[in-house]
């Protein structure tokens, strides 16, 4: 991870490090949901409140420590799971699919989730699914925090100029939401996973044990099995081991609550406002609808069993796209490119690459950890072409994009509503000290 760090740490506001000096427990314990950022209101009732200052919003710094401590690179993950069992066989270990360490953890380390993220000014996401880090640890001295903005600068992405575009009206958005959220002035951080990425790395862990796979059943076809019926008669697959298709997709949506829960902390530990609640309508925010264009991912619609008809999103062209057509020409291919970053030339697992680790001994335990075989490749490959075929899409039973239906907005606090209407401690001295320890310069 390497930046064009023209920054020190003396050029930045005091609020910056006593972000990153603040205690955890306290940024734990005194998180708030604070709704009612500068310039807002509420229209009515017994907090019924206009604010009389105007909008301010957070300044690119504030913006990139969020950003970072949502889903920056931190260094190497240390993979230290068994890779052989005791006879020496495949013990799944090459499940990992990433070195790389984020600030949030992640199933197989697959990092499947991007960053979306908006303000006045423009729409953008934080792309880092790429991006290698360079040592173990990648903050650990005052001046490695300057670094944060220019590798914010380095890798952020911006896709269209202001906000996303849909109803701010019921039902797209809960009633209560639409005079206080997405407010000029306010950023909103919004995860999106790609689920095709770990399922497919998924199957090759399920279906690879070495005393028998287990056997990917259809529910909606009488839990026949799922393309592999050749790998059980030929010993791959354990038929006693059985799992519906319904049970698999959802791996990579817990990757959004970590992202969640670090934002808000740190909304915390600078002295911001700020809440997570329900995004509009993912159908038409992400832009399935003639409504309006959203985000601008693509869609594709599903032609079997219980998704046929239903609109279902594969990606944002050269942003994230899905582990699928029309991504992939077909299922093969999207199954080869997955075992490619693993064990192609220059994948995760060639000595010969460029890729590092926290091990010691990388180029040594890397040429030793054991490849997928031929016949599981396949076999993976089996189901996946079951899924697309008889489902016209993948996976079956969830969206290959998804959202975590909440989204978080970081704004300016009007602390004048709290002190009308609640008692003290409503909000706590980071929130009072922040226009001075952040914007007095």
């Amino acid at each position: 991870m390497s930046t064009t760090d023209s920054k020190t740490v003396t050029d930045t506001p005091e609020g910056f490090n006593m972000t990153w000096d603040y205690p955890l427990m306290d940024a734990i314990f005194k998180r708030r949901t604070r709704r009612i950022a500068l310039g807002s209101e509420i229209p009515g009732g017994p907090t019924q409140y206009s604010s009389k200052q105007p909008p301010m919003p957070i300044s690119e710094l504030e913006e990139a420590l969020l950003v970072q401590a949502a889903t920056g690179v931190s260094g190497f993950n240390l993979s230290d799971l068994p890779f052989c069992d005791e006879q020496d066989r495949d013990a799944c270990g090459n499940t990992m699919i990433q070195f790389t360490g984020r600030t949030w953890p992640s199933p197989c380390g697959s990092h499947d989730t991007e960053l979306f993220f908006w303000n006045d000014e423009g729409t953008y996401v934080m792309k880092l699914h790429e991006v290698q880090p360079e040592r173990m640890q990648e903050y650990e001295t005052l001046d490695d925090r300057a670094r944060v903005l220019e590798f914010h600068r380095d890798h952020v992405i911006k896709l269209i100029d202001g906000r996303p575009q849909y109803p701010h009206t019921y039902p797209t958005m809960l009633t209560f939401n639409i005079p206080i959220s997405d407010l000029p002035g306010t950023t909103i951080f919004l995860p999106i996973a790609d689920n095709t990425f770990e399922m497919i790395n998924l199957f090759l862990l399920m279906c690879g044990w070495p005393d028998g796979g287990i056997t990917i059943v259809d529910p909606e076809n009488g839990n026949q099995p799922a393309g592999c019926e050749r790998w059980i008669k030929e010993g791959l697959l354990n038929s006693m081991n059985a799992v519906p298709l319904s049970y698999f997709g959802n791996a990579s949506q817990i990757e959004s609550g970590f992202m969640i829960q670090n934002l808000l902390l740190t909304i915390q530990a600078m002295g911001l406002g700020g809440w997570v609640h329900a995004h509009p309508v993912s159908l038409v925010l992400l832009g399935g609808t003639p409504i309006t264009k959203g985000l601008g991912f693509r869609y594709v619609t599903g032609k079997g069993g219980s998704t046929k008809g239903i609109p279902t999103p594969v990606g944002l062209d050269g942003i994230l796209e899905a582990y699928c057509p029309p991504y992939y020409p077909n299922m093969d291919a999207a199954v080869d490119a997955v075992v490619e970053m693993k064990f192609g030339a220059g994948g995760l697992y060639d000595p010969d690459g460029s890729s590092s680790s926290a091990f010691s001994k990388h180029r040594e335990v890397v040429a030793n950890v054991p490849r997928h075989s031929d016949a599981l490749v396949q076999c993976v490959k089996d189901i996946c072409n079951y899924i697309y075929n008889t489902y016209g899409r993948f996976p079956s039973h969830v969206d290959a994009i998804t959202t975590p239906g909440v989204w978080v907005q970081a704004h300016h606090l009007d602390l004048e509503f709290y002190d009308r209407f609640y008692k003290e401690g409503a909000y706590t001295d980071t929130q009072r000290d922040h226009m001075r320890v952040w914007h007095s310069k």
